[in-house]
């Protein structure tokens, strides 16, 4: 009778989540850290890479290939913009040559002359200005291109940060059932041996053991998976051994605090559309087509230019027709167009309608990104309140697991009552993990729809960074005592 009553207390211990008397407690977080970090080298496990969510940015930021390229495209640009502006500039030339003739009436046996000529473009109709001012907005164009770029780059590494993050989460869950429901079959083979459970109700609990077993290797998988998936956006080996700090817990905002209307919409719109790179480069777009107009125009314009020179020449025979003198020359020239067939008129009205394009343009985008703002914020608001709901829902399971198990000790409830309330707190656990990685993503979203993402993404990562220094200071001072 007392070696039966020992078998229930047992048996007791394991529904409620307590692992075996004399059985070693598997530990679900070492697992999880394996399952995270790729297999050891026959050389050994190589050292993990540590990683926060502001470090993850930065190294993205310094080696994705979107960026570099976007860098490499504003370093073209000021090149161009060098190269449209010399127009501006005074050119200088030098020129020699040398020359022979044999027995040329009046020329001399051997000639050298040099000369060296300056030119400037006085008047252009104003198409090199204009020109210069295209180089000018490119290059504007180009750094608001980085900048767009870097915001995009920084936003998927964000969500791809936070997936792992979610993975790991998941595996977590579902490690723990897995060690639920083996302690759970262990005390039910006890109980089948002293007759107090039946061999189906031994069955019912292996099942669920396989299929957690099976969430687990898929859990695995998908968090591997998603780690590779980080290694690549920061150009690290596949096979790079991460350490991830934090949780999708972190700075979350409150949902009282997104429902806060600014006091002047208008105003923080406009500041929006100041810091989206994407709406300023169209901007730049529209002003360079301006000046577009201002060069075809230019195409039955008058042109004025000067140049100058000075010539330097010697002559062998000293013939007294070629002069051995050096000379000074200087002329002025005036160029007026007087008709071109109709290929001005033509350039101006393709660039009339390209300044009209970029204009739509800029507007479509001005309403795309208040739309963006708008959604952003309701996403934001939506993942948040979905997630109040996700917590209270895994508050209801515990107490609904605690019950069945209670119900089930005092022979009110079945096994069967017991293992679905299991199962549904695993499901709980499941969803709030993904209400969580949805916040964190809607947050990161609404800063890239306001431009700030990178700003307020690496204002965190120094707040919490501030926030663990002292922690680190008063563990050393205990230490020390």
């Amino acid at each position: 009778m007392k070696r039966i009553q020992a078998a229930a207390l047992a048996l007791s211990f394991s529904l409620l989540g307590f692992p075996a008397l004399g059985a070693p407690a598997a530990s679900s977080l070492q697992a999880l850290r394996n399952a995270a970090r790729p297999a050891a080298s026959a050389a050994g496990d190589s050292e993990a890479v540590i990683l926060t969510m502001g470090r993850a940015l930065s190294i993205a930021l310094d080696r994705n290939f979107t960026v570099l390229t976007a860098e490499q495209n504003v370093e073209s640009a000021k090149g161009q913009s060098k190269a449209a502006g010399a127009a501006l500039n005074p050119q200088l030339n030098l020129q020699g040559q040398g020359s022979a003739y044999d027995n040329i009436p009046n020329y001399p046996d051997n000639e050298l002359v040099s000369r060296v000529t300056v030119s400037q473009s006085l008047y252009s109709g104003g198409k090199n200005q204009a020109l210069a001012r295209q180089g000018k907005l490119g290059v504007k164009q180009a750094e608001q291109n980085l900048r767009d770029a870097r915001e995009s780059v920084a936003l998927t590494v964000w969500n791809a940060y936070c997936e792992v993050l979610y993975r790991r989460e998941v595996l977590r869950n579902t490690e723990n059932a897995l060690d639920y429901y083996t302690n759970a079959e262990k005390e039910l083979k006890e109980r089948v041996v002293y007759g107090l459970s039946t061999n189906l109700d031994l069955t019912r609990v292996r099942q669920q053991k396989e299929n957690a077993r099976a969430s687990n290797i898929a859990a695995g998988n998908n968090l591997e998976a998603a780690r590779i998936e980080l290694c690549r956006l920061l150009r690290m080996r596949p096979e790079t051994n991460l350490a991830l700090s934090g949780s999708l817990e972190d700075n979350l905002p409150k949902l009282e605090d997104t429902r806060k209307i600014p006091d002047d919409v208008e105003a923080a719109v406009r500041e929006v559309l100041e810091r989206r790179g994407d709406y300023q480069s169209l901007r730049y777009a529209a002003a360079s087509r301006k000046d577009e107009i201002a060069v075809a125009k230019s195409g039955m314009l008058p042109t004025l230019s000067l140049s100058s020179g000075y010539r330097f020449g010697y002559t062998s025979s000293g013939l007294g027709g070629v002069s051995d003198k050096n000379q000074w020359t200087a002329s002025l020239t005036l160029d007026v167009p007087v008709y071109d067939g109709g290929s001005t008129s033509g350039n101006v009205r393709a660039a009339k309608a390209g300044l009209k394009a970029a204009e739509h343009a800029l507007g479509e985008k001005e309403d795309s990104i208040k739309a963006e703002l708008a959604d952003s914020w309701l996403s934001l608001q939506n993942a948040l309140e979905t997630l109040n709901a996700g917590r209270a829902n895994l508050q209801l399971a515990k107490e609904s697991l605690a019950y069945a198990e209670s119900g089930y000790r005092e022979g009110v409830n079945t096994q069967i009552d017991v293992l679905q309330a299991r199962s549904e707190l695993t499901d709980a656990l499941q969803l709030l993990a993904q209400y969580l990685r949805d916040s964190r993503e809607a947050q990161a979203g609404l800063w890239k729809a306001q431009g700030i993402l990178i700003e307020r993404a690496l204002l965190q990562e120094n707040l919490r960074g501030s926030a663990a220094a002292p922690a680190k200071s008063a563990a050393s001072g205990k230490k020390t005592k």
